[in-house]
């Protein structure tokens, strides 16, 4: 039995400070709250005085009232000057495209929270959960390598990756694999409480909701009495058991395959495209081999289609 335990936890040790893991599905990651939050500048980049700026919807004042009253902070509560908001606007927004090109490394991925997490608190109304989930992951994310692939880096001497970087990077992967599983979980056993979801009927009511009502598919799966309810429970289930079938090698590729055909229809018939994508890329932590190789595959593709200098017309020249 102890022989059983010291094994185990040699293994653990072996898991924790061998070497960094999943570095590409957390670079994956860092790519995509990058490209979410650029997004959401650019989404409001018309109205950006309307909505964020000190004499907008809400103003200099009321955004620093609403950060002091939960304890929080927000950028755009220094100044009411126009010019000042400007400044920080559009700081994040080159922020944010740094980060989706993995320009920069932790110092400017903290930089983009600071500004992205003042962006919410200067409008909270626009925040979703998509959102909400990039800002407790980007500080799990500064513990990691998440800037080693999917990055537009200068070609250099790779540096030799000590066990405390190891131990850091696996440290923030283990944190953001619980918490997408707590979210998963509690999430379902919500809904298992819910008397819509106990008989079936809640897509149904949730499709029908108008803002995430979508004109010519909805009424369309609306039209079948079964494939609701199916799906309705598949979410439950699926919800529920995914922290289990994670756990098994065996079970991860079903459940990441169930939860990114979940996440596909919230961002096309419900519109939460920025949480469904950052909700899909929570979940790419736990099949990282099978990113890699497709990275790989499309690296291969892209050479083989890249035209070659011809060796006769250099040596003409």
């Amino acid at each position: 039995m102890i022989s059983a335990l010291r094994t185990r936890a040699d293994s653990i040790s072996e898991w924790m400070t061998g070497a960094a893991r999943a570095t590409t599905a957390l670079s994956l990651m860092r790519a995509v709250i990058g490209f979410t939050s650029l997004a959401l500048y650019l989404r409001h980049y018309t109205d950006r005085a309307l909505f964020f700026g000190p004499d907008g919807v809400y103003g200099q004042q009321v955004i620093s009232d609403y950060a002091a009253s939960i304890g929080t902070f927000s950028l755009y509560s220094a100044s009411s000057s126009p010019v000042v908001f400007e400044l920080i606007f559009h700081t994040g927004i080159v922020m944010a495209l740094l980060v989706l090109l993995g320009i920069g490394g932790r110092a400017v991925l903290a930089a983009h929270y600071v500004l992205l997490w003042s962006l919410y608190m200067a409008n909270p109304s626009f925040m979703d959960g998509g959102d909400a989930l990039t800002a407790t992951a980007i500080p799990f994310l500064l513990l990691t390598r998440c800037h080693s692939s999917f990055a537009v880096r200068r070609r250099g001497r790779e540096r030799a990756e000590s066990a405390t970087v190891a131990v850091c990077n696996n440290t923030g992967l283990l944190l953001l694999a619980v918490q997408v599983c707590i979210v998963y979980l509690m999430a379902g056993l919500y809904k298992v409480q819910g008397d819509l979801w106990q008989d079936g009927t809640a897509l149904y009511y949730v499709l029908n909701v108008p803002e995430f009502f979508l004109p010519g598919v909805t009424p369309l799966l609306m039209q079948s009495d079964w494939l609701p309810v199916l799906g309705g429970y598949a979410t439950v289930l699926v919800s529920v058991f995914f922290p289990v079938f994670i756990v098994f090698r065996g079970g991860r590729i079903a459940a990441v395959t169930a939860m990114l055909v979940f996440h596909l229809a919230i961002g096309v018939l419900m519109g939460l495209t920025s949480f469904a994508l950052v909700m899909a890329a929570y979940d790419m932590l736990f099949v990282n081999g099978h990113i890699e190789r497709f990275r790989v595959h499309v690296r291969k593709l892209i050479e083989a289609w890249r035209p070659r200098p011809d060796p006769d017309a250099r040596g003409g020249a």
